[in-house]
C-alpha cells in the first residue's frame, strides 16, 4: 500500500511538555521527564551517568530543538527523529504537530541548526503538501500502482501555495526527493524512462531539487518509515538507484546511477528529454 511520507514518519510519539518540563542545560547531566521518556522509547538508559557523551549531547540538543518549535508556535510537537551534525550533514530534528498528527508523515516539520540558532519549515507546510500531492499523484498515475513511497525534504521554499498558479512553482521550491519503488512496478531497465518522464513533469511545473529513485526487493513498502529508511539502501533490499538534478540555469541535468556499475552523466535538457520520444 502506498505510504506518503514528507520526510518522515514519526518514530516516537512522546508528548512534549510545554510548561511542566524544565529546560535542561547543555552544561549539566540532569535530564527531565520528557528526555527520559524519549531515551526509554529508544531503548537507552534514562540515567545520564550511563549515557555516552554523544548520547547525552544528542538528547540535550533534541530537547532544545523541540522546545524551539513549542515556544515559536505555542503548540505541542511530537518528536520524530534526529540527525547528528556531521561533515556533510546538518544537525536536524523531525517532529509533527500534536493537533494535526503525523498523517503518514505528511505533517512532518524539519528543524535545522544554524550558526544563529534554529530554522524550520513549519510555515511552508501547505505549499510543500501541494508539491507532495502533485508528485505522488504523478507517480501513482505513471505506474498505476501504490507500491511506492515518497520522502520529501525541503531545502528552500520562497513561495506560498497561493502564489502557485496552475501548478507553476516558479523554481521557488527546492526539495530532496527520495522515491522508493517496489521491483514489482519498476526494473533497472525501465527506471531511466520513468526518470525522464518525471524530470519532464518537474520541469514543466518548475519544481527544483535533487531526486533519488531506488528500486527495492524483499521489502514491504508499507513498513518503510524514517526510523528504518536507511535500511532499505542496504544490499539486502536495494537493487540500485537513479539520481538526477537540474543545474542552476535549468539548461542541464546531472545524473548519478548505480545498478551493475556506477555511472555519472551530464545532459542538456533537450537531449535528456528526447531519450524516450
Amino acid at each position: 500500500m502506498k505510504k506518503l511520507i514528507t520526510l518522515f514518519a514519526a518514530a516516537i510519539t512522546a508528548l512534549v511538555c510545554l510548561t511542566s518540563c524544565g529546560r535542561t542545560s547543555t552544561k549539566t547531566k540532569e535530564l527531565n521527564d520528557w528526555q527520559k521518556e524519549v531515551l526509554a522509547a529508544e531503548g537507552l538508559p534514562t540515567d545520564a551517568d550511563q549515557l555516552t557523551d554523544s548520547q547525552l549531547r544528542s538528547i540535550q540538543r533534541i530537547y532544545e530543538m523541540i522546545t524551539y518549535l513549542n515556544e515559536k508556535y505555542n503548540e505541542e510537537f511530537i518528536y520524530g527523529g534526529y540527525l547528528e551534525p556531521a561533515a556533510n550533514q546538518t544537525e536536524t530534528l523531525y517532529a509533527y504537530p500534536r493537533l494535526l498528527g503525523a498523517d503518514y508523515g505528511r505533517n512532518t516539520v524539519t528543524v535545522r541548526a544554524t550558526k544563529d540558532g534554529f530554522t524550520d519549515d513549519y510555515s511552508d507546510r501547505s505549499v510543500v503538501d501541494y508539491y507532495n500531492e502533485l508528485v505522488t499523484n504523478f507517480i501513482h498515475d505513471y505506474f498505476n500502482s501504490d507500491d511506492f513511497a515518497v520522502f520529501i525534504s525541503v531545502n528552500a521554499c520562497n513561495i506560498t501555495k497561493g502564489e502557485v498558479v496552475n501548478g507553476d512553482f516558479q523554481w521557488k521550491i527546492g526539495v530532496h526527493d527520495a522515491i522508493i519503488l517496489d521491483e514489482k512496478i519498476c526494473s533497472a531497465d525501465s527506471i531511466e524512462e520513468f526518470a525522464v518522464n518525471f524530470a519532464k513533469y518537474l520541469y514543466e511545473h518548475k519544481m527544483d531539487g535533487r531526486h533519488r529513485i531506488d528500486i527495492i526487493k524483499n521489502g514491504n513498502i508499507s513498513d518503510i518509515a524514517y526510523n528504518n529508511f536507511s535500511n532499505y539502501y542496504e544490499d539486502e533490499y536495494d537493487i540500485g538507484f537513479y539520481d538526477f538534478s537540474f543545474n542552476s540555469d535549468k539548461r542541464k541535468i546531472y545524473v548519478d546511477s548505480h545498478f551493475e556499475k556506477w555511472e555519472q552523466n551530464e545532459y542538456t535538457i533537450e537531449d535528456f528529454f528526447s531519450k524516450y520520444n
